[in-house]
């Protein structure tokens, strides 16, 4: 009977690692379907409308909207408005 010698996490993870010349693994490579496309495509989309957003809110905001009502129009409070894009509005 021929023994098994199990592999430990860490032979795996090392495994994982060193995979495509020490990059780790291809997660793409192992798929290509059009949801893949969509999916970047979406994301892509996603990004441009956040930064979108963001204008605007600081477009609000310098014509004198008060983070209570940007919260609001954003569905959220005037606390999480102002913690997410206040940061980002430099004087």
């Amino acid at each position: 009977m021929k023994e098994t010698t199990m592999r430990t996490d860490e032979d795996m993870l090392h495994e994982l690692e060193s995979a495509n010349n020490g990059e780790g693994p291809d997660p793409i490579a192992s798929y290509s379907g059009p949801a893949l496309i969509a999916l970047k495509a979406a994301i892509h989309e996603r990004r441009r409308l956040d930064d979108l957003i963001t204008a605007t809110v600081h477009t609000a905001h310098d014509e004198g909207a008060s983070w209570a009502m940007i919260g609001a129009i954003l569905g959220t409070t005037r606390q999480a408005a102002h913690a997410k894009y206040s940061q980002q509005i430099t004087a």
